[in-house]
């Protein structure tokens, strides 16, 4: 089996209290999925806070595709949550960043997006400060229908209860792929739906 995984993690202040379950459930999805497989592995991280002036850090801090497990753990060891500004974050920029990762063709592509916060221009709460949208004029849900055509499947995961609001959004974008949206408590099934769907597509060939 040949696997392309993505997480792509949100790194703002307000992820502060899960950031750690985060990491931890990537880790522990990662060591598994390693050890079930034994397989041609490929991980990436996509690390996303905010727009200036909301936060002055980065935007997307992006970690294409490596085989090392030990790579891998370095870059999650790196995230800190910090910064980030009003309440919607840089999602849309995050998933174009997964999109342009160098995905194997033969590859089973998966994306898993952890969250506490929506994209720009989700709702018209105060709160927003690009109210009509990403400000480089990114449409997360097109992102989404090109990792769709391009193969990729993409899992939310949220952080709740913050996201509750907004669930029903990660819940569209994951189906729009053939994926799914999970609770950040539930996390842990993902290794269980990776493998499987993993092993299901290879089965099709």
């Amino acid at each position: 089996t040949t696997l392309d995984l993505a997480f792509a993690m949100d790194c703002t202040g307000s992820m502060s209290s899960y950031i750690k379950t985060a990491q931890d459930n990537i880790r522990n999805i990662v060591e598994e999925i390693v050890a079930a497989e034994k397989s041609d592995i490929h991980l990436a991280l996509v690390e996303y806070r905010d727009h200036p002036p909301q936060d002055k850090t980065y935007v997307t801090r992006t970690h294409d595709f490596t085989p090392s497990v030990k790579t891998m753990k370095g870059w999650l060891d790196g995230c800190s949550a910090s910064g980030g500004g009003d309440t919607p974050e840089a999602v849309a920029d995050a998933l174009h960043d997964v999109l342009k990762l160098s995905w194997r063709e033969e590859a089973t592509k998966i994306c898993i997006l952890i969250s506490d916060a929506p994209p720009h221009g989700l709702s018209n709460r105060s709160g927003d400060s690009f109210p009509n949208g990403c400000p480089d004029n990114i449409d997360p849900v097109e992102v989404v229908r090109s990792m769709a055509q391009k193969g990729i499947t993409l899992y939310t995961v949220g952080c709740e209860p913050s996201i509750t609001p907004y669930k029903e959004f990660f819940t569209a974008i994951a189906y729009i792929t053939g994926g799914q949206y999970v609770p950040l408590t539930g996390a842990k099934s993902l290794t269980q739906i990776i493998i499987g769907g993993a092993q299901e597509e290879m089965s099709l060939e």
